[in-house]
């Protein structure tokens, strides 16, 4: 079960849907949402918050993409950053995002958007299942 997710997404309706699909699923014990790069880099910065396990991020968004989120993430410095998985969400997946994750060695997976229950179901099957049987 991952302790905490973090979702980020421009739209709000996209972050009610993934938020309920996750709720359902009983794979997270807490969702955070946020609309801005920004606000969830203030959120990870904040030493009084846990860190997420799992971080779920659509690519393209208007202030800032996920290239710059990834960026000023990576500058983050906390003694109790984790290394949590981060999935990247795409409407259309271009050769060049599968370039680009190359760079950014955190980044799992690039996967189509919206997520849905057999989305995460494939998340849950391949980092807490996994997990498990790897211990």
């Amino acid at each position: 079960m991952f302790n905490k997710v973090l979702l980020l997404d421009d739209n709000k309706a996209t972050n009610f849907i993934h938020t309920k699909f996750l709720k359902q699923s009983d794979a997270c014990n807490e969702i955070v949402s946020f609309l801005t790069g920004k606000d969830a880099l203030e959120h990870l910065q904040d030493k009084d918050n846990v860190f997420p396990d799992l971080i779920i991020s659509d690519i393209n968004m208007p202030t800032m993409d996920v290239w710059e989120f990834l960026d000023l993430y990576n500058a983050i410095e906390r003694s109790v950053k984790t290394n949590p998985k981060i999935i990247l969400l795409t409407t259309s997946l271009s050769p060049e995002d599968n370039e680009r994750i190359k760079v950014y060695p955190m980044v799992s997976q690039i996967i189509n958007k919206p997520l849905d229950k057999r989305a995460i179901q494939n998340l849950i099957e391949k980092f807490i299942k996994g997990e498990d049987s790897q211990q």
